[in-house]
């Protein structure tokens, strides 16, 4: 049997997109249930298998005990099977944006993914049998890959497979940029679809082999993403999102040889919240969870993207502000310390939560030992401090 006999393709097709379904599926177990990525991945590669299967199902194709497959005409097919082939580039592509943890609504994944299609569509049926037929087509591809570039270009920070799409997706940029300036410059004579529209094999070996190539890069893109999560797991604090020891340490270090000398004066808040063990006592751990819960989520909301949160232990949190002196320090405490008072009781928390804080600033930190030295000389402020409740007391010479 002859490779470019269809049923022998028909087999090729198949177990191509089962394979692939099967390899992202291996490629992505974790824990987390963000599996959107991978749900629209799958989509996309299960229409490029079908995309081509629509070529069989065109009269006089297939062997005469399978006539009754032979639905489309050849114009049909065509302009289906083209438009499959932007339909798969489109799920690729949202499958690339939800990788990047961006939000979009219904109406983005409309635009992203069905628009493209329609309006190619719409104008393929009107040049059908137009000499510019295929300078349409073509440019709708540049469209559409354009489109994943532009999805894809952030992520190459994130995920070392980011840069084998790139590369391809330029290379196929290229390839029918270059296509449709040849095609619109010397239009070729309109398809005549007097017999089936079969693709040939070069063409369905290049479809493979892209569309494998993209598949493997978008699986190791996932596998980065697992690596990443089961790394931030380790370092974040379950219970409050806040970092935790192991990763403060790492975390403040990175920042250090990161932004040097514009860290600084640097500031750090050791905080300790009162009463908390009253809470626990008085109305049970299930509250003194929530307590620890609407704290973290209040700091979170009030600090810059740069500043560290770390829960240091127990009922203990650590603020660590880059060029921040203490004035500003202490003026971000006050703004926590009236947020938390605006919290109104819930049956799940009914006393209010409050919290004492140790406060230091320095110029200068370059190893880890001058970090531990510096949480020593704010944990005495703190002990201090939690001799009233209530008070942010700033380290002073004796703490040194």
């Amino acid at each position: 049997m002859l490779l470019n006999d269809p049923v022998t393709l028909l087999f090729i097709i198949i177990p191509f997109g089962l394979m692939t379904t099967l390899m992202l599926c291996l490629s992505y177990v974790g824990t987390s249930d963000h599996r959107a990525p991978l749900h629209w991945w799958i989509a996309g590669d299960l229409v490029l298998a079908v995309y081509r299967a629509v070529d069989l199902l065109q009269p006089g194709v297939v062997a005469p005990e399978y006539d009754w497959l032979g639905i489309l005409s050849p114009q049909t097919a065509f302009i289906a099977n083209t438009a499959g082939l932007l339909l798969a580039i489109g799920c690729h592509t949202l499958a690339l944006h939800q990788l990047s943890d961006q939000r979009c609504n219904v109406q983005w994944h409309a635009r992203t993914l069905l628009a493209p299609v329609l309006i190619y569509g719409i104008g393929a049926s009107a040049l059908l049998h137009n000499e510019y037929m295929l300078s349409w087509f073509f440019l709708f591809c540049v469209i559409t890959i354009g489109i994943q570039f532009y999805v894809t270009w952030p992520l190459r920070k994130r995920f070392r497979g980011a840069w084998a799409l790139l590369t391809g997706h330029v290379a196929l940029l290229i390839f029918h940029a270059h296509s449709t300036v040849i095609l619109t410059l010397e239009p070729p004579p309109p398809l005549s679809f007097d017999e089936p529209d079969m693709f040939s094999l070069p063409a369905l070996a290049m479809d493979f082999m892209v569309s494998f190539l993209f598949t493997l890069s978008f699986a190791l893109m996932l596998q980065e993403q697992l690596r990443q999560q089961v790394v931030q797991l380790s370092i974040t604090d379950t219970l409050t999102g806040a970092l935790n020891r192991r990763g403060a340490v790492s975390t403040i270090l990175q920042e250090r040889r990161q932004n040097g000398p514009q860290r600084y004066p640097l500031s750090v808040a050791m905080i300790d919240l009162d009463n908390f063990k009253r809470i626990n006592d008085q109305h049970g751990h299930a509250a003194g969870d929530t307590a620890l819960q609407v704290f973290a989520s209040t700091v979170t909301r009030l600090i810059r993207k740069d500043d560290i949160f770390v829960r240091w232990g127990g009922e203990e949190f650590l603020l660590v502000f880059p060029g921040t002196d203490i004035a500003q320090a202490q003026g971000f405490m006050s703004r926590l310390r009236e947020a938390l008072n605006s919290e109104q009781p819930t049956p799940s928390l009914p006393l209010p939560i409050g919290f004492s804080a140790g406060l230091a600033q320095t110029s200068s930190m370059n190893s880890r030992e001058d970090f531990e030295a510096l949480l020593r000389s704010v944990d005495k402020a703190l002990y201090r401090a939690k001799r009233v409740r209530g008070r942010v007391e700033v380290v002073e010479a004796v703490d040194l």
